[in-house]
């Protein structure tokens, strides 16, 4: 089971990998807020239709119970989505926490989180023989605006012999 921001899931929903989600993971949960946004914010994108096709299945939406915890992260300068996200990692101590930008995730690791970027929900699916290449996927995340620097691709890429 893990916990996950919005942005994995848009990523996802953008390259057509939203189903590696639960071969991966099993069971996805996602804050109230990070569900508001994605239903609301990206009603016109491919990441709500895959939502709404995925709600009781595998993807499940769960509000925080610990509101002093999401409402400091967020006066910290973190979004809802991921302040809500952290929090609920916290109370559920998941596998991992699925998050992307770069200030959530150094608060999530700072509060004890397994976080795993994109990129690297790539590599665990080729770790796990669902993907035989990483690079198309890397490629395709920059294509659709992803930011990965130059480094991290390539360390990515030689840590999997591509």
């Amino acid at each position: 089971m893990v916990v996950s921001n919005t942005t994995p899931l848009v990523y996802l929903a953008a390259l057509g990998d939203f189903g590696l989600l639960p071969d991966l993971f099993g069971k996805v949960i996602v804050p109230r807020a990070v569900f508001q946004e994605i239903v609301v914010g990206g009603a016109k994108l491919p990441v709500a239709v895959a939502v709404h096709l995925a709600v009781e299945s595998w993807l499940f939406v769960m509000d925080v119970s610990n509101i002093a915890e999401a409402d400091g992260l967020r006066q910290g300068g973190l979004h809802a989505g991921e302040s809500e996200a952290i929090a609920l990692a916290t109370e559920l101590a998941p596998d991992a926490l699925l998050m992307d930008d770069a200030a959530g995730v150094r608060a999530a690791v700072a509060g004890g989180a397994n976080v795993i970027r994109t990129p690297g929900i790539y590599r665990v699916a080729k770790e796990r023989h669902l993907i035989s290449s990483v690079r198309p996927k890397l490629d395709e995340l920059r294509r659709v605006g992803f930011w990965l620097r130059d480094e991290h691709y390539q360390m990515i890429l030689q840590s999997l012999g591509e």
